[in-house]
């Protein structure tokens, strides 16, 4: 997950700095990511949290895509375009009351919010790199190891039990 989000930052700084023909493959490596990231973020879900609650937790995890879209897109980036067109507008001497809608032209209308996205998944790749060194040792050893435990322990009882009830029919 952790190479998704490089993998993404990437793909955004493509864009923020671009040069021809870099929108393309700035555009194949963020489908790639966001598929890669929706595909892994539910296999981690269910390997932290297990299955009891996973129909809920299935739905909070996917809430997260269009709420950080929502947030970045059009909290973030939104507003700096609208900033940088009209920036463009006084440049012509032209006030936003001129004009009917806000017209950013150029590699500078996206530049500062794709490098803000690009920051952002950086410090998501090294939160995610910081979790799994914390990790480690648990996922390293036998983490099924206790659910085995249980279940030979319930098998013992079971086989106990029945072999008593069993006494019980022959007296």
């Amino acid at each position: 997950m952790s190479l998704v989000f490089l993998l993404a930052s990437v793909g955004d700084l493509l864009i923020a700095f671009p040069w021809p023909g870099s929108v393309y493959l700035a555009s194949l490596l963020l489908g790639f990511s966001f598929g890669a990231q929706q595909t892994l973020l539910f296999t981690i879900v269910s390997e932290l949290f297990g299955l009891k609650y996973y129909a809920t937790l299935f739905n909070c995890a996917q809430l997260s895509s269009p709420l950080g879209s929502f947030v970045l897109n059009v909290r973030i980036v939104g507003k700096l375009y609208d900033k940088e067109a009209l920036k463009q507008l006084a440049a012509k001497g032209m006030t936003r009351s001129m004009v009917k809608e806000l017209t950013c032209i150029g590699k500078q209308c996206y530049r500062l919010s794709f490098s803000i996205l690009a920051a952002t998944n950086t410090f998501g790749s090294i939160v995610i790199l910081v979790l799994v060194l914390r990790t480690h040792k648990y996922y390293g050893g036998d983490i099924y190891k206790r659910f085995r435990d249980e279940i030979a322990e319930n098998e013992k009882e079971m086989a106990l039990k029945s072999a008593q009830e069993m006494q019980m029919v022959e007296s």
